[in-house]
């Protein structure tokens, strides 16, 4: 009669066993999926710091332009200014 029983919770241990390999495998399935996931994450930021980075150069070339015009378009106006004077 003991034996019974053992064999009785031997067998409850292994179904639980294979519940957990089942559980297991759809853990590792969502793992995947969240890995999948993250990696579009990540390319997406590294996309949009790329962009960024783009954009704050842009910003430069054209503040720089303008301070190089700006000395540029006085020295015409007040050419411009002689010219009309006379």
């Amino acid at each position: 009669m003991a034996s019974d029983v053992t064999v009785e919770i031997l067998k409850d241990i292994r179904d639980e066993m294979r519940g957990m390999r089942a559980e297991q495998v759809q853990t590792n399935e969502r793992l995947a999926q969240t890995n999948q996931r993250l990696d579009l994450v990540e390319t997406t930021l590294l996309d949009l710091a790329e962009q960024q980075r783009f954009v704050v150069r842009y910003m430069r070339a054209l503040s720089e332009r303008d301070t190089q015009l700006e000395p540029r378009v006085s020295n015409l106006e007040a050419r411009v200014e002689k010219l009309e004077s006379k």
